[in-house]
């Protein structure tokens, strides 16, 4: 096992550099008391040193300093690197080899004519497409989705028989991959899927029906497989807003003779509101980040993110300004999300108050 150790660190200064780590931290920390707490005192002398420098204070920033670095890392800096692509053109993602465009990618996404060539632009056809099948899915898909994530979480906080199993069977779709959602769907809804078989062998229909695919029923299934598959998150945000609701509320209620159907208006649905609202805009931001699933189902209209993910080359072959025309598209769709959550944090605060 040493002999292993030694080859691993053969040529590299990693070992030299602990060593003097170590010996520095002795020096500094000066331990004292049993092995265990002389250990952690030369590892962490940093902290310690910090510690007796400037106090308590800085500790708590110490200690978030990495999640702030991961968090800028994977979170700011695509932002800041699609900003980059959407104002240079070309296929390359190093920025040296990207000349500056200014806003032709905007031009090239969003005006009538193609700036390159002069011939009516297709791009913007295909963006307001994408932009318009999406809003769609989201108008339906959501006040479905609030609603009977309601309904669920308001049956499943009843006292009923095996309640923790219903809420376990309704929660399961959530912890399911996409991908593996979008392949049981499939095999479903598929030309020669168990839909069309059973209802033509019931003589309900007289030949298999596409339904991903076909124009009257891609939205429709879409929206179905996507609600399936998320219901159980938001079921359980509303079940923790319910059951946070006194219950001497519902005893004074009782007491005073109040109907079902008062309790749940008077009573339930306002102290639920709050809850009801950050399940209202996370459910809306999802909605627009519509893809896993849609995409392993290969459903018959292209959501906005999918536009993307295709028009930047990640699948088939890349166009010459495809990534910045995707980063400019990316920035749009990132602005409406921003103005959602913004949103959302006003009507917080406005129910808070």
């Amino acid at each position: 096992m040493w002999t292993a150790v030694e080859n691993a660190f053969a040529g590299s200064a990693w070992p030299l550099g602990f060593l003097v780590y170590l010996i520095v931290g002795a020096v500094v920390a000066r331990p004292t008391g049993t092995f265990g707490s002389r250990a952690m005192a030369v590892l962490g002398w940093p902290l310690e040193l910090a510690q007796k420098m400037r106090g308590h204070g800085p500790l708590p920033y110490l200690f978030l300093l990495p999640n702030l670095l991961v968090f800028g890392i994977f979170t700011f800096a695509p932002l800041f690197i699609n900003v980059g692509f959407s104002v240079t053109e070309g296929q390359s993602i190093n920025f040296s080899d990207r000349p500056f465009a200014g806003t032709e990618n905007w031009q090239r996404l969003l005006a009538e004519t193609q700036i390159d060539t002069g011939a009516p632009n297709l791009e913007d056809d295909q963006f307001y497409r994408a932009v318009m099948d999406t809003s769609i899915f989201v108008i339906f898909q959501v006040p479905i989705m609030v609603l009977f994530s309601l309904i669920t979480a308001l049956v499943l906080n009843r006292d009923i028989v095996a309640r923790g199993l219903w809420r376990s069977i309704f929660f399961y779709p959530v912890m399911l991959s996409p991908v593996v959602v979008g392949f049981l769907w499939t095999l479903i809804l598929k030309r020669q899927g168990l839909m069309s078989v059973t209802l033509m062998q019931w003589g309900w229909i007289d030949e298999p029906i596409q339904w991903l695919v076909d124009p009257n029923w891609t939205m429709f299934w879409s929206i179905f497989v996507y609600t399936w598959a998320h219901l159980g998150f938001y079921m359980l945000i509303l079940l923790a807003g319910l059951q946070a609701i006194p219950g001497d509320l519902y005893e004074a209620a009782e007491m005073d003779g109040a109907s079902p159907w008062r309790v749940l208006t008077k009573i339930t649905l306002p102290l639920l509101m709050p809850t009801l609202l950050v399940v209202t805009i996370l459910s809306l931001i999802k909605a627009f980040q519509a893809f896993e699933e849609l995409y392993a189902m290969q459903v018959g209209w292209i959501s906005i993110v999918a536009y993307i993910f295709e028009t930047a080359g990640l699948r088939g072959n890349p166009t010459p300004n495809g990534l910045g025309i995707a980063a400019t598209a990316s920035l749009i769709i990132a602005g409406v999300l921003a103005l959602l959550s913004i949103v959302q944090i006003f009507l917080s605060g406005r129910n808070a108050r």
